[in-house]
């Protein structure tokens, strides 16, 4: 069976990173291995920043756009701002915290939460999301060589996805970070994370 690694990097930081607001499909201005592939979704956050990267390696590398790729869609959520509406959801809930409560939420939850309420109907649910994002990763399954080294500009929700399904646990704040470069091995239709000694 096919297997191709993946090397995820987070699209460098945007104003909303810095305003700490929603951001799957807004395109808003960033802040200042030998790949035999590379991709990103088509916005702007996810080009800049693997053209940063590509410019940088001696070896060319063309880079291949995917909508698929894009992030989860938060409809009528996208640029609110995170903690308020995290915040809302736990009081809402009953939990003590926001802490409490994304400790008790998986990544496809709180995409699927996002989705049930927004108001105009717009935000893709936790499995709308996955299931567009799969085929994203056929497509880049299907454009590598086998045992081939693939470039893949992530945002952090997508990671924090990845990263989950393969894992089962949820990832670290430092793990999700912009610019943090993340190895996963796709294989087929499955991610796991390889051990490292």
């Amino acid at each position: 069976m096919k297997s191709i690694t993946l090397h995820l990097v987070v699209a460098g930081a945007t104003y909303f990173n810095q305003l700490d607001r929603f951001q799957g499909w807004s395109g808003t201005p960033l802040t200042s291995t030998t790949f035999d592939t590379a991709f990103a979704s088509d916005t702007s956050r996810a080009i800049q920043t693997a053209r940063i990267i590509l410019d940088s390696r001696a070896q060319p590398v063309k880079l291949r756009t995917v909508v698929a790729l894009r992030a989860p869609f938060y409809g009528g959520f996208e640029g609110t701002e995170r903690a308020a509406v995290w915040s809302g959801f736990a009081t809402k809930l009953g939990y003590q915290s926001v802490a409490a409560f994304a400790a008790d939420q998986t990544p496809s939850e709180l995409q699927t939460l996002l989705h049930d309420h927004d108001a105009d109907g717009l935000a893709e649910s936790g499995q709308e999301f996955w299931d567009r994002y799969q085929k994203g990763l056929q497509q880049v399954m299907a454009a590598t060589p086998d045992h081939g080294q693939v470039l893949l500009i992530v945002d952090g929700a997508t990671l924090r996805m990845m990263h989950y399904v393969a894992t089962g646990r949820a990832a670290t704040r430092q793990e999700l970070a912009p610019s943090v470069v993340t190895t996963m091995v796709y294989t087929g239709d499955k991610l796991t994370v390889p051990v490292t000694e």
